[in-house]
């Protein structure tokens, strides 16, 4: 796709046809797509100059996508820069696309540093900038901070509709994570089923097997199918605390839901 595209772009003249600013744009989407980062980077360079071609919000917000998915992210943050220079304000998607590069790398300090500049450009951030931040820090095994900017979130009018714990590190704190998730419950934030499943986890290995059967119960309620295995140790941690019945109880609640074909039994 990128080799047909540079080639159409440059017999344009001969078709009669000017290149301009929105054809430029054209041809570094072809070469996003294609997958070409690297490559985006000297077009953005060599081709405006040469054809007097004045590169708009469109074109920055390409090559810097671009950059981000290449890690390039100092090239990036230069784009960032030069669009202010231009008097082009970034808009709130290209500022999202960089906030989850710099997350993903653990570049922590440019994130924050972007969140300032956004605040001082007047670019407000939206739901999906808080949501990039929570996840990265719930990534990052900072929940108690990621707690303190959940409620700061909804006190901005938000309601965050990510739930996701899958990197949390497996020695993490419970009672953190238990907060988080009932934090996130009673604002209709409910888990997906990898999340629910290391909740459950958590739960029994801190053996806490009244938090891990309503995680099971919650998780039916909401049509999310645990696996079968989670399932059972759940049932077989009941046995443990010598709540037979209650576990009895679980294992005929998971069988009533046809489609989730749990198969579970009392040890």
């Amino acid at each position: 796709m990128d080799h047909r595209a540079r080639k159409l772009f440059d017999e344009m003249p001969h078709l009669n046809c000017p290149r301009t600013v929105f054809s430029f744009n054209a041809l570094l989407e072809a070469y996003l797509k294609s997958e070409k980062y690297d490559e985006i980077g000297g077009l953005f360079r060599e081709l405006p100059p040469k054809l007097s071609i004045q590169p708009d919000l469109v074109s920055y917000a390409t090559a810097i996508k671009a950059l981000c998915r290449a890690g390039l992210l100092d090239s990036a943050v230069y784009l960032m820069d030069e669009i202010e220079n231009h008097g082009i304000k970034p808009n709130i998607v290209t500022c999202n696309t960089s906030l989850t590069a710099f997350y993903e790398r653990k570049r922590f300090s440019e994130a924050e540093n972007l969140w300032a500049m956004m605040e001082k450009r007047n670019i407000i951030p939206d739901l999906c900038s808080h949501n990039i931040k929570l996840i990265s820090l719930v990534k990052a095994n900072e929940v108690s901070k990621a707690i303190q900017f959940f409620d700061e979130t909804v006190n901005k009018g938000f309601k965050p509709d990510k739930f996701q714990l899958q990197c949390y590190d497996k020695n993490g704190n419970l009672e953190e994570v238990n907060i988080w998730y009932e934090k996130m419950t009673q604002n209709g934030c409910l888990p997906d089923v990898s999340t629910f499943t290391i909740l459950v986890n958590f739960a029994c290995s801190a053996k806490k097997v009244d938090f891990a059967l309503d995680l099971c119960k919650e998780a039916m309620k909401s049509r999310k199918a645990i696996h079968n295995t989670i399932m059972q140790r759940v049932v077989n941690c009941l046995v443990e605390h010598s709540k037979i019945e209650t576990a009895r109880e679980l294992v005929k609640l998971a069988q009533s839901y046809k489609s989730f074909r749990n198969e579970l039994s009392l040890p």
